[in-house]
């Protein structure tokens, strides 16, 4: 009897240890669950209202070639799910299994979503579903990845070549659909119909996402009747770069002979501005250079060059003891053309490598139509002794520079940024976790290019 009484106590008390572990897991859980990121509105502070519109299962259709675009839709698409869990998407992995009921897929999807990469048009499939969609009237977001102008001449030549087939409704049709009234200029802001360039890492795929639910809710039928909740700074999404303070004066030099880097830098300047007014002094480096000789021996408050032909940019006295940063911006003409070399570009860098108490920022154009070229190509016009031991300019990560607003307000905030991590006088100590999460941003963003 006492074995057995005994046996029975101890098969009770396990079940409820058991029970507790699973209580104890299961709070866990939902605590961790509750902690993890997600999309939300800035209004209301709670998630999108992602109702759908009557006759759909689902809130958009992945459209993508499989021999060149799998991997890559595939990843977007989790990535979409993972920050707003109640978004539906009609994706071939999880839902297809009759490829005969293509169209009726996209019927019952509520957005109609292609993921452009070479090859896409020559499908037939692809352009089954494209078809599709468009004679459903669905709304038609397009996404890609690469060179804008390199993709956007093949997908118009693609496109132009193989959608003239049976049951096309023509590729001028699908062109227009496609980009809609940019005339295939992808360079304004991506919240209008041309397609999205998707970017990876450093802030970039958190502005990429944001684009997207914006396009995708805009067609939602809560925010068709509610469009005043939904704007271009409506949705918060996690990992978006806010505004960059700094707690001291910045002096940004400029070379009068790099051409687009004093536009740049008025740009960061209203950038700067957000969080810190009056922060961000611009500089030509020839003058500051000059002002801050004289400076050493005699101070005084300026010094006017008339016959030089220079921007006449912001003189301020004794501004030598600021963090100060050169702005390298770097396309196909920085270092001069046909094997010439910019001789006041090369002088100004050697004098600002060779000075402690002046940092240079890297920013690589991305627009091939300002002259961004690939970064390889840089090695072959700078000259070598900028780029050997002990001059190493390009040993930093330079900061990709994009024209279309959303994500050049990122690469402006990811210069600032760089400055901070630069100089420890522009971030208190009361925030240096905050300078970590920066160190880690750009971190990120290295590995992401």
């Amino acid at each position: 009897y006492f074995n057995s009484y005994r046996a029975s106590l101890m098969v009770v008390l396990l079940i409820f240890s058991m029970l507790i572990l699973i209580i104890i897991s299961m709070v866990i859980f939902a605590i961790k669950k509750a902690r993890e990121p997600i999309v939300y509105m800035a209004t209301t502070g709670y998630p999108p209202n992602l109702e759908l519109p009557e006759g759909c299962s689902y809130h958009m259709f992945m459209s993508h070639v499989w021999e060149t675009g799998q991997a890559q839709t595939h990843a977007i698409v989790r990535e979409l799910q993972l920050f707003l869990p109640g978004l539906k998407v009609w994706l071939d992995v999880d839902e297809l299994i009759d490829t005969s009921k293509l169209e009726e897929s996209v019927s019952d999807s509520a957005v109609f979503m292609i993921y452009y990469s070479d090859g896409y048009f020559r499908s037939r499939n692809c352009r089954r579903e494209v078809y599709a969609a468009i004679r459903l009237e669905k709304p038609i977001i397009v996404l890609y990845k690469g060179d804008t102008r390199e993709l956007t001449d093949s997908m118009i030549m693609e496109c132009m070549h193989s959608c003239n087939d049976q049951g096309s409704p023509g590729s001028s049709l699908v062109l227009e659909r496609i980009f809609g009234d940019s005339q295939y200029d992808l360079t304004a802001s991506i919240l209008n119909q041309s397609p999205i360039q998707w970017l990876d890492g450093g802030g970039f795929s958190a502005a990429s996402l944001d684009v997207i639910y914006y396009r995708v809710l805009s067609h939602l039928p809560y925010y068709q009747s509610h469009p005043n909740e939904l704007s271009s700074k409506g949705i918060m999404v996690p990992g978006e770069l806010g505004p960059v303070p700094a707690h001291a004066p910045i002096n940004v030099l400029v070379c009068d002979s790099n051409n687009g880097c004093l536009e740049m830098a008025e740009e960061l300047k209203a950038i700067a501005s957000e969080r810190s007014p009056d922060c961000l002094f611009i500089f030509d480096a020839a003058e500051y250079f000059a002002n801050n000789a004289v400076e050493e021996e005699d101070p005084i408050d300026s010094v006017e060059d008339e016959g030089a032909g220079r921007h006449r940019l912001i003189s301020q006295p004794k501004t030598g003891d600021r963090p100060t940063f050169l702005l390298l911006y770097l396309n196909k003409l920085t270092f001069g053309i046909g094997g010439h070399h910019n001789a006041e570009m090369v002088t100004t860098i050697e004098y600002c490598i060779n000075n402690s108490n002046i940092h240079i920022i890297l920013v690589h154009e991305q627009d091939s139509l300002k002259g961004g070229c690939k970064f390889d190509e840089f090695f072959k016009v700078t000259p070598q002794k900028l780029i050997d031991e002990p001059n190493n300019l390009y040993g930093e990560m330079a900061i990709p520079l994009y024209s279309m607003k959303e994500y050049r307000d990122v690469s402006l905030k990811l210069i600032l940024m760089r400055m901070l991590v630069s100089d420890p006088r522009l971030i208190n100590s009361s925030e240096r976790r905050y300078k970590e999460s920066l160190r880690r941003m750009l971190s990120q963003l290295k590995r992401g290019n």
